[in-house]
């Protein structure tokens, strides 16, 4: 069962959701409806239980490294062949 979602500081939870997940773009998506809209408590819900997350903050919290395959002749000088995704909480 998901936790309650903490929603004391409504401000924090408003600027979380509108850096990290994009209302227009998850909504065509069909994640967010357009009833959503600024209802930041129904969006962080229905990332949690899309992403099987006990908290909205959980995204992002763990660094990812992955391969990125480029075009042939348009690789990076300075990539390397494993990309690292920092968790955005370093």
């Amino acid at each position: 069962m998901m936790k309650k979602i903490d929603t004391s500081d409504e401000g924090v939870l408003k600027r979380f959701m509108q850096e990290f997940f994009p209302f227009n773009e998850f909504m065509k998506a069909g994640l967010f409806t357009k009833e959503m809209k600024g209802d930041y408590n129904a969006q962080a819900k229905r990332i949690c239980t899309f992403f099987g997350y006990e908290t909205v903050y959980e995204y992002g919290a763990k660094t990812t490294s992955a391969h990125i395959s480029y075009q042939k002749g348009y690789w990076p000088k300075d990539q390397g062949f494993m990309t690292v995704f920092p968790s955005i909480y370093e």
